[in-house]
């Protein structure tokens, strides 16, 4: 294992970062550091999962400093928070930034609460300006992106604009047999009044989120900031190939109906197809299933999960039903059978062009280079990209590490994200 995330190795380039004003890198090296100590485990990671303890006691110091900010601070029926810098036109629609505090088993220190600190901080960069925004400013707090305790993941986002209702709550269970919704009411949030954290799309102007890149193509290009194109939308689809089981020696290879072999080929089609469709198409076979799963016997059936991402629906699903033909023609070859089973299916969302422009544009301001790249991952602003403009701004991140102890990105990166997220929102905060 790499390093881990400390203080002392966060401040080691507090003589590296840049300089800009209403901007404190020491501010945001000691929030990241609180934030860490919530839920620390002994790897040097994060577990800090939603309706706990851990997630509580971070969202309840984060409304301290959003107080200490000024901002107007409240919090809606199923644990969203939210804090406003007041606009000069109330009437309009709100600009809207943010992420999550929430983490996966042993996460890292950035994924989602360096979205959020950046967010703060830029607000309080623009209110301590003479000239007030004409449009207000929210800052989100949204609970459950990560999906790690109930696999429900962008929860909170998905409550926000209306697609989950309270009778969803009762059907998400932890792996203790929790249910979701007694765990909203025991956390002191009230469930039934769900309706009353919907947001209309037209209350909100445009929606910018902030996140580590997760990948290594900033880091490898020598590029300060992503402007994310799009977001790709994964497709999960079950494979399940049926054999016949046998005894490993005594039948002979030639008489074999061996289902593990067949998966095994099948996996290497999947490697192969996305650059047939797109440059930006992925996909990949992290989970298989194999019965009886015995040293000395001949598998009879093999299940495999494609996750397959695309930022162009067309060519995702383009790639989606060609691996579908392979398959079948692949058990029609090998003597087996093929069971095809549809997952979960969520439609990319595609960063209008204007929205790209306002990011290149601030960090172009901030002297920072840019790349345009899409992101791989889902995040809030894919929630709210299907009924807002929404952006994402990334940094860079070491090695590509995410979702691990040794996630890491630098101060002076952290300090640039903050940087281009202040020009951003100060820009859209003043379009009438």
């Amino acid at each position: 294992m790499g390093a881990v995330f400390s203080k002392e190795r966060l401040i080691e380039e507090l003589d590296q970062c840049p300089s800009y004003e209403g901007i404190d890198p020491t501010e945001l090296a000691d929030k990241l550091s609180v934030l860490f100590e919530i839920g620390k485990t002994p790897e040097g990671g994060i577990t800090r999962f939603p309706y706990t303890k851990e997630e509580n006691e971070a969202k309840a110091i984060f409304k301290s400093w959003m107080i200490e900010a000024g901002l107007e601070i409240r919090e809606d029926a199923i644990g969203n928070l939210f804090g406003t810098l007041q606009g000069t036109s109330r009437e309009l629609p709100v600009v809207m930034t943010g992420s999550h505090l929430d983490s996966v088993p042993n996460g890292g220190a950035f994924d989602g609460p360096l979205g959020c600190l950046s967010s703060l901080l830029a607000i309080k960069a623009i209110a301590s300006k003479e000239e007030k925004p004409k449009r207000s400013i929210e800052l989100a707090v949204f609970v459950d992106e990560e999906g790690a305790r109930f696999k429900n993941g962008i929860f909170g986002s998905r409550v926000m604009m209306g697609e989950v209702g309270a009778s969803d709550f009762k059907s998400f269970k932890d792996d203790n047999d929790n249910v979701l919704y007694d765990e909203m009411v025991r956390c002191g949030h009230d469930p039934e009044r769900v309706q009353d954290s919907y947001r209309k799309p037209e209350d909100i102007y445009a929606f910018l989120e902030l996140h580590i890149e997760q990948g290594k193509r900033l880091e490898s290009e020598g590029k300060d900031i992503g402007i994310v194109s799009g977001i790709a939308g994964p497709s999960w689809t079950s494979f399940t190939f049926l054999g016949e089981t046998d005894h490993a020696g005594n039948t002979p290879m030639n008489f074999r109906r061996d289902t593990l072999a067949a998966a095994a080929e099948f996996i290497l089609k999947v490697e192969q197809a996305p650059p047939r469709f797109s440059h930006t198409a992925v996909a990949t076979v992290g989970k298989i299933n194999v019965f009886p799963n015995g040293t000395n016997v001949i598998s009879g059936k093999t299940e495999v999960i494609v996750d397959a991402r695309d930022i162009d629906l067309e060519a995702r699903d383009a790639m989606i039903a060609s691996l579908k033909d392979e398959a079948v023609n692949l058990s029609k070859e090998r003597g087996v059978v093929v069971d095809i089973k549809d997952g979960i299916n969520i439609a990319p969302v595609i960063v209008p062009d204007h929205i790209q422009e306002v990011i290149q544009t601030s960090a172009k301001a901030s002297g920072l280079t840019s790349l345009s790249l899409p992101s791989g991952a889902g995040h809030d602003a894919m929630t709210l990209g299907k009924y807002v403009p929404s952006g994402m701004i990334f940094v860079p991140s070491l090695n590509g590490k995410s979702h691990s102890p040794e996630e890491w990105t630098s101060l002076p990166d952290c300090v640039r994200g903050v940087k281009v997220m202040k020009e951003s929102l100060d820009q859209l905060a003043n379009r009438i």
